[in-house]
């Protein structure tokens, strides 16, 4: 009896040791988690922010491009209707026909009535100051 018992205690002696080495093994790593990852993940997450900033930035420039791109549409759909849209070969043909005087009156008057006003754009160096520079 004393054999088999100074067996087992030989085997629990055994898986202790290995218990032991799993729990030391297991605080390295915890130390290296802490020690190296954790500042490399805050580091990282430091990043994103900067590229979400980044993100932000772009998408309120690519609305205020909407919105610019979407006002000139209108100013164009509006000059079409008040000056009308003649495909170029019937302003050819109009231009060559010499027209009666009354309607080159009116055709006058009304081009007096809308003066163009260029309309005010942005730059994209105003946003990008980086494309003032020269190429590589």
């Amino acid at each position: 009896q004393i054999e088999s018992l100074d067996k087992s205690l030989e085997d629990l002696l055994t898986r202790v040791d290995e218990f032991v080495g799993m729990l030391d093994m297991i605080r390295s790593d915890s130390s290296q988690v802490v020690n190296e990852s954790i500042p490399q993940i805050y580091t990282k997450a430091t990043e994103m922010r900067q590229i979400y900033r980044k993100i932000d930035k772009l998408e309120a420039f690519v609305k205020m491009i909407g919105n610019s791109v979407a006002g000139l549409e209108e100013r164009v759909i509006k000059a079409e209707t008040d000056l009308g849209a003649f495909p170029s070969t019937f302003r050819k043909i109009l231009h060559t026909i010499s027209m009666p005087s009354f309607l080159n009156k009116s055709s006058s008057s009304r081009q007096q009535q809308s003066l163009y006003e260029p309309p005010v754009l942005f730059k994209t160096e105003d946003y990008f100051p980086c494309l003032n520079e020269a190429p590589y």
